[in-house]
């Protein structure tokens, strides 16, 4: 029992290892390195180093395929381009798999001094995240070593040599363990290194190893796909796709196996470094083969995952017709069904705030930071739309009409750049660093995100009934929520007077976030006034918002 609990440590130490390793190198180099997987979709062959170098960097194709989803969800490039991309990072990973099993231990003890000293020394800096990259590469040689020392008394075991002995015998379920294995791991990586560890120290024979590499390979395309199972249908493209071809990998590659270890022992490969050397030749043999299909398989993905009603709809406007400029009361109202949408984009980011303060999901939350770019693009729509109007064309009931759109449209305008700001903030000061907010603070934080939608909704329904004497209720609505905004910064206060810890850790962000709500929910319960010839004699871009009727407007 000893010996396996102590096996069992070398495991987590080793899985940590990748895992802080990972999150250094994402930290140090994060957005180098999506620059550099941008570069890369230029061609395939491009994007195959590109997936390559990248995965060496982070040691984890997971994670390089998780943003290539970011860019093919964001429109930025075409699923075609990015799956090279992807094929590039599982050679990658089975470079890093080759260097991290060669028997460096002596290096251990430097690296970990050496990155624990500049951790230290530097945090937040970037020394100190250079230094958490050395740390976990002085966690991996570690666990590499205690799993090689701990492994050494099962040599001796009948009854573990008798459970890989049958794994041998049963290629399919030695599959399953191994993907097992890398999604307990949450890496492929340590999956395959544990595997060759395992291998190298001759607890496992060849027949038992490649079927185990196998697994972690096919496990390494089901983690992307469970990380992004809540994503658009375009992110999860990328993922499908890479599954498939781990799937297609490990189909053609089973009913080889017996021919695999003579083929490999002919090419210099030992039984000790046959698992890796079988790793490295399946990603391989993979991107050298599936890299000519990669159209097909975009092709397949997208008539299996095609885009939702919503997400299919044209990103720009849909109503502002040209023609109807000549009729100023039809072009009025093409104006008033975009600004309508622009009001439905911002309750989708008033949603997603609502699960960035509940929550801590940054993928999620990009999502919803990018919006934003919707809502200018719709924006700009419908000021160029409106401008275009013949102002001499329009009576008084319709000039007024103009003015009342274009008011909610600038400020439905800012109102998503500070919904975007906000999400900002969290994810930079909260969602990163994993920091949750009081159980009452959240609570109230929630609260006035549903009354803000709630107040949302009564605006534009007002707007389209196109009633411009409701100031009452509007401005009930304004005083309401800032009572109540008011109120929960006093209970706030309390809470950080009493030394709670998440109130007082997150405090900052807590009354930053409620200013930005306050002044949301001033600018989207502006009630429309009278302002004949303003909007439409000059158009004042550097005033972000006219809120007439707005408290703080008198």
């Amino acid at each position: 029992m000893q010996i396996l609990l102590s096996l069992m440590s070398g495991v987590a130490l080793l899985i940590w290892g990748t895992h802080v390793t990972r999150h250094g190198m994402l930290e140090l180099l994060g957005p180098r390195l999506r620059l550099v997987l941008a570069a890369g979709t230029a061609s395939p062959a491009r994007g195959f180093v590109a997936g390559l170098g990248v995965t060496a960097l982070i040691q984890s194709s997971s994670a390089t395929a998780l943003m290539t989803s970011a860019f093919v969800a964001e429109g930025l490039v075409s699923l075609s381009a990015a799956l090279p991309i992807v094929l590039g990072a599982d050679v990658g990973t089975s470079m890093m798999a080759r260097l991290l099993s060669v028997d460096i231990s002596w290096l251990s003890p430097l690296l970990l001094v050496t990155g624990i000293a500049m951790r230290l020394s530097s945090q937040g800096s970037l020394r100190g995240r250079a230094g958490e990259v050395v740390v976990g590469l002085g966690l991996i040689t570690l666990a590499l070593q205690l799993i090689r020392l701990y492994a050494a008394p099962l040599l001796h075991a009948d009854l573990v040599r008798a459970i890989f002995a049958s794994l041998g015998q049963d290629a399919l379920l030695a599959v399953v363990i191994g993907a097992m294995l890398a999604l307990l791991a949450y890496s492929s990586l340590a999956a395959v290194l544990l595997t060759a560890t395992l291998a190298m120290g001759g607890v496992i024979a060849p027949q038992t190893a490649l079927p185990l590499v196998l697994g972690a390979n096919l496990g390494s395309g089901l983690i992307a796909c469970l990380a992004n199972s809540a994503s658009a249908p375009a992110a999860r493209r990328v993922s499908l796709a890479n599954l498939l071809f781990r799937i297609t990998g490990v189909l053609v590659f089973l009913p080889l196996l017996e021919a695999v270890p003579p083929l490999l022992a002919g090419l210099g490969s030992s039984a000790a470094t046959m698992a890796i050397d079988f790793h490295m030749a399946f990603n391989l043999t993979l991107a050298a083969t599936l890299i000519w299909f990669v159209r097909p398989v975009a092709s397949l993905c997208t008539r299996w995952l095609p885009d939702t009603h919503r997400e299919a709809e044209a990103r720009g406007a849909r109503y502002l017709s040209q023609g109807d400029l000549r009729h100023p009361s039809v072009a009025l109202g093409n104006a008033t069904r975009e600004v309508v949408r622009i009001g439905d984009v911002i309750e989708d980011m008033l949603a997603g705030m609502k699960l960035a303060i509940a929550a801590n999901d940054r993928a999620a939350n990009a999502r919803c930071c990018a919006l934003d770019d919707r809502i200018d693009e719709l924006y700009s729509s419908v000021k160029m739309y409106l401008t275009g109007v013949d102002a001499g064309q329009l009576g008084a009931e319709d000039a007024a009409r103009w003015d009342e759109i274009m008011l909610l449209n600038i400020n439905l305008e800012y109102a998503g750049d500070i919904a975007e700001r906000t999400l900002v903030d969290l994810d930079q000061r909260k969602l990163r660093r994993n920091y949750c907010f009081s159980d009452e603070g959240s609570a109230e934080l929630l609260e006035l995100c549903d009354m803000l939608a709630a107040n949302l909704r009564t605006r534009m329904s007002l707007f389209v009934a196109g009633d411009r004497a409701a100031h009452a209720l509007l401005n009930d609505c304004a005083a309401h929520f800032q009572a109540r905004a008011e109120r929960f910064t006093a209970r706030h206060l309390a809470r950080v007077s009493q030394r709670r810890t998440a109130s007082v850790e997150t405090s900052a962000l807590h009354l930053d976030t409620l200013r930005e709500l306050s002044q949301m929910n001033a600018l989207l319960c502006a009630a429309p006034a009278g302002m004949p010839d303003l909007l439409r004699g000059a158009m004042h871009e550097a005033v972000p918002a006219l809120a007439a009727g707005s408290p703080g407007a008198a």
